[in-house]
């Protein structure tokens, strides 16, 4: 038997749970007690190994967060708690979802993209998110009944598969639980807006040393409260003079119109309200320009979305006899969540007949119009040059008038979206003639069903009284106009889909024999999986009917098999020297007539020169393969999701002159342009190269820490051309850009259904910039992580307790096909922004029943997003998003066995998050996606235990 020297210690602790993720440190003297007690050293399994082993001899760089730490953060969802997580970055959040409904939320490990994170359930898979082109949503992961999650911050391709080449976030289930508990969680946010609530009860009967058998259940409901644009004073507008941006929309409750007056002037742009500095809260309009109005479609949408979310878990385990014992797993998840967004825009152009009972008989000119040369003026007079207009001026139209009008009347837009996930695992494991085994069946479904809520309109219904007149698009609905567009609504299934995943899995695993440094050990294991994907739009969605929609969004069907074989071994060369090696061969077969293969190796090794010290380290080789969607997604019209200028025909904001006017046929400055998406059938799979290296110490026996670099490569990445590339240079991307004639036909070559492409002819309007997924290049990046840990017993005075956990990325970016590296270390780019530095340190305290901590986060500044047509002396090249730092506080109370409480405080400051003009999302401000805009948080826990 072993005999556990300092060191072995610190890294059972490192491996095994002791060092938290700068979660807290609460189960630290827990696991440092058993430590001293229990000097023998147990076999456990270890998220990215398939060998049971020493806590103290692996080789990867783990981080576990325990039960008691996920309570002291106050998150209440998976998402929550893994955006505290230094080494993640940028993943998918509930407030993606304002309008552009059915988006997960998603881990990020390096910030190199979702879908390089493998997130398990107790060691297996879950099934991928199935809206979209998306990996596991981590709302479908029960954190009520998780016992502890292990990061595994290194690639694991060679043991898991594709999809783990920046990493492997493990949760895993609560197990041999008895009793029965029940808590309450309720938030209080001081600025008012997105609070949450929720439930949870907990039981377990049956021990399974004694009664040979364990059942656990768990049942949770969260309810969170919207928290509107309008309710934070740094998101209330889409007019932000000090960062430079006007991000209002030219789609209007009152049309910039195009229209003649009864002189025969044209103009086009010209809103009726513009005369009086677009003052009209009915319509929220802004100044867009010198003529025309904006919508400040700000007002009317949320920052986080409502929602609810339910689960129901149960665990049974059933010990046959002392080598084998059967285990069963279900688990299922409900979300539901109502997103709100603008009211909708009419894209399509639309035209109000000269006999509509809305016509008005006059417009007001706003002063200071330019008025062309030969502009004849109401006196009789012509001009001769161009001449400011020097007061406002009534014109009286006439014929019929378009523009673009926004259903303001009908309300904001609403998608609600339903997603249930069914986990079903049945398996077994053990000892057999020598070998541990462990096998098991897997099905995990996940359905995504979007129904529309109000403020969804179709084309189809609205169109005809729009061209009829029967709708005012100049002012306020009447009674009957209101109910014709109110009863112009849809309602009912929207889109949805289903991802079904079915797997086999048998590993075993033993020491094969013993050499003088030690027992060899080897494992061998094999996989197959079969992966199913439906995706279904309603008619309305599939032909692009809906009222500023996304255009077309065709469905998807497709299927798959994987099959896989690994194995590892781990050969002790030396007394302190271990090496580890395994290997992955994975066989993918689509059903749409595809196949490739794969064979992922992986090397790895420890070294111990002393009992205060360890190095490790590994180097490996990874793939990732196209999922069903990249593959198979037609060709469909959507939009950017910034707002961008159409390059040819209004570059820099600036219309040209053209025999078709810009903006008569439709919008092309500052507006959401049309894009073409698809996938490609004939992708090639991403391959990975990933090294680690890194030390684990322990100097003292109340300091204890890790120090590891890292550094990823990914050639052939997979990705939709990125709009901020082909817009933002479109001389080198002329061939994405598809323009059509208005004079030709419809469905003739060079019409709008059969576009030019790489025209660059002024006179042509923009059909739409093609945006397929290609294999665009590769990804990079590199860094290091540093987790220090201090633990002190004062006696009667308590504990105390430190840990600081911090990555700092050392390079970061992405490469196109022919084109130079692009690094996005501290700079906004295409995906996206990287942080140079994160980290997070907390402080504990406890003695009796008492104990509390204080926790800082804390996320470097880097460079905003530039749009290089608003260059200007309001708009620099270079802008700076400062850093964003905020203070945590909890307290404990435990005043008898059976009850305790927890009394929090999360951004104690009531920080606001840092601005930035980043336009990809819809909130206007600060970042979304990076940020929290909730403020000042106080919360509190109530758990009582059965006894």
């Amino acid at each position: 038997m072993m005999t556990e020297t300092v060191l072995s210690r610190s890294l059972r602790l490192v491996f095994s749970g002791g060092i938290a993720v700068g979660l807290g440190l609460a189960a630290l003297p827990a696991v440092a007690q058993t430590a001293s007690q229990d000097n023998s050293m147990q076999r456990v399994e270890i998220t990215g190994s398939s060998i049971k082993r020493l806590a103290a001899e692996t080789a990867m760089p783990i981080t576990i967060i325990k039960r008691e730490d996920i309570e002291r953060t106050g998150a209440t969802s998976a998402q929550d708690l893994v955006n505290l997580i230094p080494g993640n970055f940028g993943g998918g959040v509930s407030a993606n979802n304002v309008g552009a409904s059915g988006v997960p939320s998603t881990a990020n490990l390096r910030a190199l993209g979702a879908r390089y994170t493998l997130v398990l359930l107790n060691g297996r898979r879950v099934a991928n998110y199935a809206v979209g082109n998306n990996p596991v949503d981590l709302n479908s992961i029960p954190l009520s009944a998780i016992e502890r999650i292990e990061v595994l911050r290194d690639g694991a391709s060679a043991v898991y598969g594709a999809d783990a080449v920046a990493g492997v976030i493990n949760f895993i289930l609560k197990k041999d639980y008895k009793g029965m508990e029940v808590s309450a969680y309720k938030t209080h946010v001081d600025q008012g807006g997105g609070n949450t609530t929720s439930f949870n009860l907990t039981g377990g009967f049956g021990d399974i040393a004694t009664d040979r058998f364990n059942i656990l259940f768990s049942a949770n409901h969260e309810e969170n409260d919207k928290l509107r644009a309008s309710d934070r004073s740094f998101s209330t507008t889409s007019v932000r003079e000090d960062l430079g941006i006007n991000k209002s929309s030219p789609r209007n409750g009152v049309p910039n119109l195009n229209f003649s007056d009864t002189l025969g002037n044209k103009y086009v742009g010209v809103n009726p309200y513009r005369y009086n500095g677009c003052k009209n809260d009915e319509f929220s309009l802004v100044v867009n320009s010198e003529k025309g109005c904006g919508t400040d479609y700000v007002k009317y949408i949320d920052l986080v979305p409502e929602a609810k979310h339910d689960n129901l878990v149960t665990r049974g385990v059933f010990k046959i006899n002392e080598n084998h014992e059967l285990f069963a797993e279900a688990a299922y998840t409900r979300d539901k969540m109502i997103a709100a967004a603008s009211p909708a825009p009419y894209t399509k152009p639309m035209t109000y007949p000269a006999n509509g009972r809305f016509y008005p008989k006059t417009i007001k000119l706003p002063k200071g119009l330019i008025l062309p040369a030969g502009y004849k003026m109401p006196n009789g007079s012509v001009t001769t040059a161009e001449t400011t207009l020097a007061a406002d001026m009534d014109v009286t139209p006439t014929g019929p008038m378009s523009g673009t009008w926004r259903t303001v009347a009908g309300g904001g837009r609403n998608d609600l979206t339903k997603t249930e996930n069914t986990r079903i695992v049945v398996g077994a494991k053990g000892n057999m003639a020598g070998w541990d085994y462990d096998t098991a069946l897997t099905y995990g479904k996940n359905e995504v069903e979007i129904q529309f809520g109000p403020g969804k309109f179709s084309y189809a219904k609205l169109k005809p009284l729009v061209d009829s007149g029967e709708i005012n698009v100049f002012g306020t609905q009447d009674a009957a106009s209101l109910a014709a567009l109110l009863g112009s609504q849809l309602s009912g299934f929207e889109n949805g889909g289903t991802s079904v995943s079915k797997e086999f899995d048998f590993r075993v695993s033993k020491e094969l024999f013993t050499m003088p440094a030690g027992a060899v050990g080897f494992s061998v294991g094999t996989s197959f999986r079969k992966e199913t994907l439906t995706q279904v739009s309603s008619p309305v969605l599939s032909s692009g009917d809906e009222v500023g929609g996304a255009g077309e969004i065709p469905g998807v069907i497709g299927d798959r098999k994987v099959f896989g074989l690994f194995s590892e071994v781990v050969i002790p060369v030396v007394k302190s020297v271990e090496l580890n090696l395994a290997a992955r061969y994975d066989k993918y077969k689509n059903g749409f007539g595809t196949e490739f293969d794969n064979l992922s190796p992986k090397v790895g090794f420890t070294y111990r020169p002393s009992t205060v010290i360890m190095a490790r380290g590994a180097v490996a080789r990874g793939f990732r393969a196209p999922t069903l969607v990249d593959n198979l997604n037609p060709k469909a019209l959507n939009n950017t999701s910034s707002n961008f200028h159409d390059p040819v025909r209004c570059p820099n904001g600036v219309p040209v002159n053209s025999i078709n006017p810009v903006g008569e046929l439709q919008d092309e400055c500052s507006v959401q342009l049309t894009t073409q998406n698809s996938g490609t059938p004939d992708l090639k799979p991403e391959k990975s190269k990933q090294f680690t290296l890194g030390l684990v110490f322990q100097p003292t026996a109340t300091i204890s820490g890790s120090l590891d670099y890292w550094n990823v490569k990914i050639d052939k990445s997979i990705n939709a051309m990125s709009e901020n590339t082909v817009l933002g240079d479109p001389a080198g991307n002329i061939n994405q850009y598809y323009r059509y004639d208005p004079s030709i036909a419809p469905g003739l070559p060079g019409s709008e259904k059969d576009p030019i492409r790489g025209s660059t002819n002024k006179d042509f309007p923009l059909a739409y910039v093609a945006l397929p997924r290609v294999n665009t290049g590769k990804f990079y990046a590199a860094g290091v992580d540093l987790n220090l840990n201090y633990r002190q017993k004062m006696g009667d005075m308590g504990t105390v307790g430190a840990n600081y956990d911090a990555t700092k990325y050392t390079k970061h970016g992405y490469q196109y096909e022919g084109s130079p590296e692009v690094s996005d270390l501290g700079s906004f780019k295409d995906f996206g922004p990287t942080p140079k530095f994160r980290h997070m340190l907390s402080m504990t305290y406890g003695i009796g029943q008492w104990n509390a901590s204080v926790t800082h986060n804390y996320t470097k500044g880097y460079e905003d997003y530039t749009d290089p047509s608003l260059i200007s002396a309001t708009y620099p090249l270079v802008r700076k998003v400062d850093a964003y730092s905020t203070f945590d506080a909890t307290l404990g109370w435990k005043p008898m066995k059976n009850v305790s409480m927890t009394f929090g405080i999360k951004n104690i400051a009531d920080e606001d998050p840092p601005s930035s003009r980043n336009g990809a999302n819809f909130q206007v401000g600060y970042d979304a996606t990076f940020t929290n805009p909730l403020g000042r948080t106080f919360y509190a826990r109530l758990n009582y235990k059965f006894l």
